[in-house]
């Protein structure tokens, strides 16, 4: 028993220490989103998954948060089919733990991949999946978050009634972080109703969110419209406003490059050096565990061993002493019949002639089935009747198992061995092994059953 807790213990430590190095690996993945958005981050991140190697409810529920934080980065990179595999991981882990929060987070995130991807059917039906989680859990940010998202959805397809329905009533209750996707929903709407003005106004602010996805679009957009009005002089601004976003998000692209290769390098000469001091630490704690364990056990026998020996030779001290006692009252019970006049029917002839003339006797006497609950009740209700310290002698004598106790009231009422058999469904060796048994157990020594029919009929 030391032993396994001792193990269980080390597996606890283990499992602690992953999760420790994988939430400071998360940690760095976080930073580093501030100078390398992204192959870095991804670095980390998977690095941090490396190192949770269990299923406990701790790890699957950091699991499902890493997952997510991977596929909104490749979402935002437009790397929509990793997205959704890692979405879908964070959802598997979430489900796994019944995170209702990491279900509600990862739906959400397979419904914006979607969309990007323009299968409007699966977006929908994943932010209704997520919304629902959001009415169970109370969460009106983010209703409002997913409503926004299914707004969007539902503009891209050209179901504006449809998108204004998701939409809030007023803009002020908007989470900074859905401010570009409601921009980008109104743009929409106000586009598809030819208000010019207006759907600029919400251009300028996606072309000034800094996100790639919204930037083109804008842009885009804007594109179209100088040409539909043949608004020319705006032509050369915006286009050379789209190079230098697309410039831009190549020199990002490489340099996030340049910056995942330094840190696979400088991770890979860390991993070099802790090695070979890990091992020999790994190789002193394996021997140090195997030596404790080893010592525990040895102990854990000797005292075990010693313990019932210990156990049995007072069992067997107490069992005959009391043997002793009750052959010397019935001696004495004995003498005092034998002291009575002839006419007068000793007191064991009484009781004997009790349990023959009683129903349960007759009744078991031709049974043909196993004893039921009612019949051995009613068997233990005569003979404790009839000797009201039977059942306490048996319990000293530690008689307790409840076959063994109906073996011997069955004895007591004077049954034969292949009576009782049929009555405990045995066969008749059982039965005479059974009886034995309960003598060596009782007094210690080797004995026939009739040896215990004996001690039972003197009890």
């Amino acid at each position: 028993m030391l032993a396994l807790c001792f193990v269980s213990c080390q597996q606890q430590q283990s499992i602690d220490k992953a999760i420790a190095e994988a939430d400071n690996l998360f940690a760095i993945g976080q930073s580093s989103l501030v100078n390398h958005p992204f192959m870095r981050s991804i670095l980390y991140y998977q690095r941090a998954l490396d190192v949770l190697q269990s299923n406990d409810s701790v790890s699957l529920s950091f699991k499902a948060r890493i997952f997510a934080e991977m596929g909104r980065l490749y979402a935002q990179h437009q790397l929509y089919a990793e997205a959704i595999n890692r979405f879908q991981l964070s959802l598997t882990c979430a489900e796994q733990i019944h995170d209702s929060l990491g279900l509600m987070m990862a739906y959400k995130g397979l419904g914006e991949s979607y969309q990007r991807q323009a299968n409007t059917h699966e977006a929908i039906r994943y932010y209704n999946l997520a919304n629902q989680l959001g009415i169970q859990l109370k969460d009106e940010q983010m209703q409002i978050s997913i409503a926004i998202h299914t707004a969007a959805a539902y503009a891209e397809a050209g179901k504006t009634e449809q998108a204004i329905k998701q939409l809030p009533s007023t803009s002020y209750h908007i989470d900074e972080a859905d401010k570009n996707v409601y921009n980008y929903v109104m743009s929409h709407l106000f586009e598809s109703q030819r208000q010019a003005d207006s759907a600029e106004y919400y251009y300028t602010r996606l072309i000034d969110s800094g996100i790639p996805f919204y930037q083109q679009y804008a842009i885009n957009q804007k594109l179209q419209h100088a040409i539909r009005h043949k608004d020319y002089n705006m032509l050369p601004n915006l286009l050379n406003l789209k190079r230098e976003i697309e410039l831009d998000d190549e020199l990002n692209t490489q340099y996030e490059a340049t910056g995942a290769i330094g840190a696979i390098y400088q991770a890979l000469n860390a991993e070099h050096e802790n090695t070979s001091l890990q091992i020999k630490n790994q190789q002193i704690q394996f021997y140090s565990v195997i030596g404790i364990l080893s010592l525990v056990l040895v102990i854990a026998i000797i005292v075990i061993i010693l313990y019932r020996l210990r156990s049995e030779k007072m069992r067997m001290q107490r069992n005959q002493a009391l043997l002793e006692k009750f052959n010397e009252v019935l001696k004495k019970d004995l003498e005092v019949e034998r002291a009575k006049t002839s006419t007068l029917q000793p007191e064991t002839d009484a009781k004997t002639l009790a349990i023959r003339e009683s129903d349960i006797y007759r009744r078991l006497l031709v049974a043909e089935k196993p004893l039921n609950e009612a019949d051995a009740l009613a068997m233990k209700e005569l003979i404790d009747s009839l000797y009201p310290d039977f059942k306490m002698r048996l319990t000293t004598f530690g008689v307790i198992k409840d076959h063994e106790v109906r073996m011997c009231y069955l004895i007591k009422m004077g049954f034969k061995t292949s009576r009782i058999a049929t009555l405990l469904s045995r066969s008749d060796s059982a039965i005479s092994n059974g009886r034995m048994r309960m003598y060596k157990k009782v007094l210690g020594k080797e004995g026939k059953g009739e040896d215990w029919d004996k001690v039972i009929q003197s009890l």
